[in-house]
């Protein structure tokens, strides 16, 4: 049994998705962990879900925001409601559309308690394929000469080729966060608002201040999310990713390497928009557009 000072408070995230966040609960209270308790965000649904989900786990800390304050703003909500109420040490970050093995969060929890410097752990993400792929091994790798974030291990059976990987950053969606990275970085930004690479962000601001992060390569989250999840691209979600996409880069990449990728930026974007128009997306075109014109709107800090 963990001690108070171990404490974990999982926050999970729901917009309208009442089957998806059941499922995760589900999951949730079959963690072999203790102990914790499981702050649910609701960020403005509209289909009744909130309720059903609330008397499915009337042990469910329920929190409802009247509107969607995005990814970022969510999962702040849920550090607040957080900070306020427990005394906790760790925070569980889960989007709905995952469910957890039952020995991953002791086993994350296990891989961040030797270094009070290691900040955040990301679990393995897997599809629920048969064999099982990966989603993700753990984060990403950003090439910021090119532009280029590649999820590292996607689609890709695991054979032990990552265990020993140090992610440079941790997906927002399944991640561990130790209490004292929050408090000295802040939150989640809201800039990254509604959606799109606010954990990297996060990630790295975390790195900057002097935290590691690590894999915990024997915890298992199963991830239904993404492109994959949905089928195709959708529009808004395009949109917001390429808007936020372009605050990262600007925001993280050294001069030099800004310039590269501007110089860059033309020939990446026509093949892309060649490749999405072959396939019948053009309005996926319009959105990249949008976003990246929206981005240049967004002031910098």
């Amino acid at each position: 049994m963990a001690h108070a000072a171990e404490l974990v408070v999982i926050t999970v995230l729901n917009l309208n998705k009442q089957a998806e966040t059941l499922r995760c609960l589900e999951s949730v209270f079959r963690l072999d962990y203790a102990p914790y308790e499981v702050v649910l965000i609701d960020n403005g649904s509209i289909d009744g879900s909130l309720e059903t989900i609330k008397q499915a786990f009337p042990q469910v800390h329920s929190v409802r925001s009247e509107t969607n304050l995005g990814v970022a703003g969510g999962r702040n909500l849920g550090i607040e409601y957080a900070t306020r109420h427990f005394p906790y040490v760790y925070l569980f970050f889960l989007d709905n559309d995952t469910w957890v093995d039952p020995a991953s969060l002791r086993a994350m929890v296990r891989a961040m308690e030797p270094d009070p410097r290691i900040g955040l752990v990301a679990p393995k993400g897997y599809r629920p394929t048969s064999p099982p792929l990966f989603a993700s091994a753990g984060g990403h790798h950003i090439n910021w000469y090119t532009g280029s974030i590649r999820t590292v291990g996607a689609g890709e059976l695991d054979r032990g080729q990552y265990d020993d990987w140090r992610p440079p950053t941790c997906s927002g969606g399944m991640a561990l966060i130790r209490r004292s990275v929050v408090e000295e970085i802040g939150g989640f930004d809201n800039v990254f608002n509604p959606y799109g690479w606010e954990d990297v962000d996060f990630s790295l601001r975390a790195r900057q201040a002097g935290f590691e992060i690590r894999l915990a390569p024997t915890a298992i989250v199963y991830h239904t999310g993404g492109k994959t999840g949905r089928g195709r691209a959708l529009p808004e979600y395009e949109r917001s990713k390429m808007r936020g996409y372009f605050i990262l880069i600007r925001r993280h990449a050294t001069r030099w390497q800004w310039a590269c990728f501007l110089c860059l930026l033309p020939l990446r974007a026509i093949r892309r928009a060649i490749r999405e128009i072959g396939r019948g997306h053009g309005d996926i075109v319009l959105a990249h557009v949008r976003g990246a014109l929206t981005a240049r709107r967004t002031p910098r800090e």
